[in-house]
């Protein structure tokens, strides 16, 4: 067993020469080139003592560069990282690292949703700053669907050693209310939520308080920009809206969007990639850098096309 955050086994996941070809055909020179040195990998590293599997991606030179950590969502291995959610962080200049989750994926242990599993993603914190390539002092977060969840407890715990290392998050179609959640959608918390967390709300109202950032909205310290689909039928807008009223209560610095007819994945949005990188642009970026989701577009199309067709999703 080793520390938390340390590196157990990483292997490159390779880049055809196709894509490569087209891509100095199509980049300037100076974005071809950086485009050549971007490195995915899977990784294995140590959490709580046990093997935890994830996907981690960076632009390979000196940096330091401003990291990311992407919290998915799903559970189990339904909706498990596939690699092409870093390419647009990657492609644009961060240091992008998520976590499976303990117990997915071939991991070791067993997920929680919102349990101890939540260590895995502080765990990547320890990770990070260990990668001589990284800015400690520039680490944001994102959490899509229950990574939402995943990422408002890991604001909470990792603000209470006495220093914020995350400077910034973004949630998209989040869950912020496990009791709206459970009332919402019975099929979750028969099939989900009850075998993973181990009770039903009433059974063990206290668990999912605690995976509840509605109850404790005053322990959100960074900037949060939040974004939610009014027709999502798998996690409501309301639970969205419900997020931003206690937030404005707490004086919490927060960004709400909401977007009309659209689904639970933006999908007709870039699953909100490009308001998620203005975002980070505004607290992440120094003078002189060029963070932007636009100027590094054609690169990300290319590679995350490939990624799903070659590393589709379980």
């Amino acid at each position: 067993m080793k520390p938390d955050g340390t590196l157990h086994v990483s292997v490159p996941v390779p880049m055809p020469p196709s894509i490569r070809s087209i891509m100095r055909r199509r980049l300037s020179s100076q974005e071809a080139a950086r485009f050549e040195q971007v490195q995915m990998f899977a990784i294995t590293y140590w959490s709580e003592g046990l093997r935890v599997k994830g996907l981690l991606g960076f632009p390979k030179g000196e940096g330091p560069y401003p990291a990311v950590i992407f919290n998915r969502g799903g559970n189990r291995n339904t909706g498990a990282l596939g690699g092409w959610e870093l390419i647009p962080f990657v492609e644009s200049g961060y240091v992008a690292v998520g976590s499976q989750y303990r117990g997915n994926m071939g991991g070791e242990g067993t997920e929680e949703f919102g349990g101890k599993d939540v260590n895995d993603v502080l765990n990547l914190i320890l990770l990070l700053k260990s990668l001589p390539i990284v800015d400690p002092d520039r680490i944001g977060m994102v959490g899509m669907s229950r990574g939402g969840m995943q990422t408002c407890i890991a604001l909470k715990l990792d603000m209470q050693d006495g220093e914020q290392d995350i400077k910034v998050a973004a949630i998209v179609s989040g869950v912020y209310d496990m009791f709206m959640w459970s009332e919402e959608r019975p099929d979750v918390l028969s099939e989900v939520m009850i075998p993973l967390i181990g009770a039903s709300p009433q059974e063990a109202p206290n668990l999912y308080e605690d995976r509840s950032a509605t109850y404790w909205p005053v322990m959100i310290n960074v900037p949060l920009l939040m974004l939610h689909g009014e027709a999502d039928d798998r996690v409501s807008v309301e639970q969205a809206k419900k997020m931003a009223t206690v937030l404005k209560d707490a004086g919490k610095t927060f960004e709400l969007i909401t977007f009309p007819d659209e689904d639970h994945a933006l999908s007709h949005h870039r699953k909100g990639f490009p308001e998620i990188m203005s975002w980070f642009q505004k607290y992440l970026e120094k003078p002189g850098e060029d963070l932007s989701l636009d100027t590094h577009a054609e690169a990300i199309n290319h590679v995350a096309s490939w990624f799903m067709e070659n590393h589709p999703p379980p």
